[in-house]
């Protein structure tokens, strides 16, 4: 019995979620939101990319207001990896656009743990802030490690999910 109870424990504990996310917030179904590329703090290429495109379908999936997405490099060549040139190039696109609010971003984890099961492990960060303001009128962050046959993909999106749940649509 005791056995079990240690094994229980040690697979509850193996999954494991961290969150921090400030109250709900409501929208307006008619505001239009700005999605800026999120910043990729991790050592995996183009987790950021891969988050927004995530979080664009979750986003759309939910029923949230009008989401914009910033254009990404339309060349042949190799996406740039500096989150900095996208950043900035976003920032000019935003200035185009009439948007409402801006979401915005950053990966902190997006691996896979070393070990014999090898989980997915996915850091996320988001900041919902009125177009031209600076302070955020809401923020999120959530961790997560995965079991070992899950996919980053798919535990970012369960880390996304849980982070957009905390986003509402006004009646």
């Amino acid at each position: 019995m005791f056995r079990l109870v240690i094994l229980s424990l040690v697979l509850l504990l193996s999954a494991c979620t961290t969150s921090r996310i400030a109250d709900d917030i409501e929208i307006s179904p008619a505001t239009t939101v700005a999605l800026l590329p999120l910043v990729n703090h991790a050592q995996t290429p183009l987790a950021g990319e891969r988050a927004e495109d995530i979080l664009a379908s979750i986003w759309q999936q939910n029923k949230l207001p009008k989401l914009l997405r910033a254009p990404r490099n339309s060349s042949k060549d190799l996406p740039p990896l500096d989150d900095q040139y996208r950043l900035n190039n976003a920032m000019q696109w935003l200035n185009t656009q009439q948007a409402d609010y801006v979401l915005s971003g950053s990966i902190e984890e997006w691996r896979y743990k070393a070990g014999l099961d090898g989980e997915p492990v996915v850091a996320l960060t988001l900041l919902l802030t009125k177009n031209g303001e600076t302070t955020p009128i809401w923020t999120g962050t959530i961790a997560k490690s995965g079991w070992g046959r899950d996919s980053i993909a798919a535990t970012a999106q369960d880390v996304i999910v849980d982070l957009v749940s905390y986003i509402e649509v006004s009646e």
